[in-house]
């Protein structure tokens, strides 16, 4: 008869541990994908001077409709990127906007005047099949 330490370690594994392994990673993708980008703001504006604008985390968990931000202008838009910090003024603004249910991503372009010291929320107007608009909502 032999003991359970001559058939080696796959005894002795503990089930489900390389999901604690993973979790560490999870969390900094989570935290990667919402990242705020500095487009422009000139060196070292203080935040009351700049505006914020925030989509979706690129990292959505399933959300059934999610809005990326492309581009502020003639400049793109990392892909971890959430929200962008631009000057105040006239802004134009490149939006995907994806439909999770029928996987259909349409292209939007936002038209904005931004102010110094507010934050801005893109905003998809939407059914299950498409997006119709997105909008930019100051708060």
């Amino acid at each position: 008869m032999y003991s359970q330490a001559a058939f080696g370690p796959p005894f002795f594994r503990r089930r489900g541990n390389h999901w604690m392994r993973a979790l560490p990673l999870l969390a900094l993708a989570a935290t990667a994908a919402c990242t705020t980008q500095r487009i422009d703001t000139g060196p070292g504006l203080p935040r009351g001077e700049i505006a914020i604008v925030r989509a979706d985390p690129a990292f959505s968990a399933g959300l059934p409709v999610s809005l990326r931000l492309r581009k502020a202008g003639d400049r793109k838009i990392a892909f971890h990127a959430s929200a962008i910090e631009l000057p105040p003024g006239h802004h134009s603004l490149l939006v995907d906007c994806r439909v999770l249910e029928s996987g259909v991503t349409r292209r939007f372009v936002v038209e904005a005047d931004l102010e110094a010291g507010r934050e801005y929320r893109l905003v998809a107007r939407a059914t299950a099949r498409k997006c119709d608009a997105v909008e930019l909502i100051g708060h």
